[in-house]
């Protein structure tokens, strides 16, 4: 697989490019993603590894205007690393959410094979952009089925958020209702 995506950020102003390679072992998903909130502008970088399964093996977010960096590690069955040290209550996780880019909500659902009204809970290690600060925390997501030209639309929960989702084949977010729209 070689892709690129161009999505636009409508909640906040912005954008994000991003690059998704694979070889025999590996996909190498790399973003860049530029953004105003009403303090600041930001740009920032990241490149999330995984391995042929869509299990994350590692993530890397830079800060490109203060060149802060987050790298974690994973072993693919969930435990994470911060510079080698076990992050234990992370123990379980196997998928990421990074705050500023809907390439993470791809993660869960390309790890199954889903049914029409499937329904699957998923902890994730949120990482919040621009402090790159985490934590743990629960999401669900319900497959709905499939719409014209093959996209699929997914029920997706997280706290007291709601919305449904559209992905292409490829599991890449199309339309996230009045936050995200692809344009390329």
């Amino acid at each position: 697989m070689y892709k690129k995506v161009f999505w636009e950020h409508k909640e906040q102003s912005g954008s994000e490019f991003l690059r998704i390679s694979e070889n025999d072992t590996n996909i190498k998903a790399e973003g860049l993603v530029l953004y105003t909130s009403k303090r600041d502008a930001y740009k920032f970088s990241y490149e999330v590894i995984t391995d042929n399964r869509w299990f994350t093996k590692s993530i890397e977010i830079i800060n490109l205007e203060l060149n802060e960096k987050l790298q974690l590690d994973s072993n693919c069955k969930g435990k994470w690393f911060l510079h080698n040290s076990e992050l234990v209550e992370m123990d379980g996780i196997i998928d990421i959410d990074i705050s500023m880019t809907p390439f993470s909500n791809t993660l869960p659902i390309n790890r199954f094979e889903w049914e029409e009204g499937q329904e699957r809970n998923f902890n994730v290690l949120y990482i919040d952009v621009p402090t790159l600060g985490f934590m743990k925390l629960e999401q669900q997501y319900k497959f709905k089925g499939y719409s014209e030209g093959g996209t699929r639309k997914f029920h997706y929960k997280c706290r007291d958020y709601e919305t449904v989702i559209t992905v292409d084949q490829d599991g890449l977010i199309l339309e996230y209702p009045g936050v995200f729209i692809r344009r390329y």
